[in-house]
């Protein structure tokens, strides 16, 4: 959980065979990276009222997570201060997932199912494999539009998409 996680530090931005790395620079700013297993329930844990679990507030949490449960990350850390500071930003990466993102908010709802070249009886293993990559490609990019409706509908942040590669939101809690 997250107190094991926090457990362990060290001084050298060096060492990534850890569970936690901490630095500070010029004794002006501090970092601290923590590697877990499951994500959301160690931000749940963190929300606890558990006075085991103290950590400060957070100044920027970077999300590349379960594209499903993007919107329960954004949730979390919104709606209660002890994991991140009012101001405070969350950075999601691959809001626009190559490109297609872009597809799916130009078709309504999101790419439809039917398309000609979902086409079965494709004559080559090479053409399936490309097919199945397609459509997972799109299904995640329909999962991506929908948090970025979502959260840009939320009145508690605010939200600014840079289109740089993949697509990265920047999301300040207000």
């Amino acid at each position: 959980g997250a107190k094991e996680a926090a457990k362990i530090r060290s001084d050298g931005v060096e060492d990534f065979e850890k569970d936690s790395v901490s630095f500070t620079y010029n004794d002006i700013a501090g970092c601290e990276l923590i590697r877990v297993s499951d994500a959301l329930a160690t931000l749940e844990e963190m929300t606890s009222e558990n006075p085991s679990i103290s950590t400060a507030p957070f100044d920027i949490v970077f999300v590349d997570a379960d594209k499903t449960r993007l919107k329960e990350y954004v949730d979390i850390l919104v709606s209660n201060d002890r994991i991140l500071k009012k101001g405070g930003l969350i950075l999601v990466d691959n809001v626009l997932w190559k490109g297609l993102v872009l597809d799916a908010a130009s078709n309504g709802s999101g790419y439809e199912s039917n398309s000609e070249d979902e086409d079965e009886n494709s004559s080559t293993e090479k053409e399936r494999e490309a097919l199945r990559r397609n459509r997972r490609a799109r299904k995640l990019a329909n999962k991506m539009h929908r948090f970025n409706s979502a959260v840009v509908k939320d009145d508690r942040v605010e939200v600014l998409v840079i289109p740089i590669r993949d697509g990265l939101s920047l999301i300040r809690k207000r």
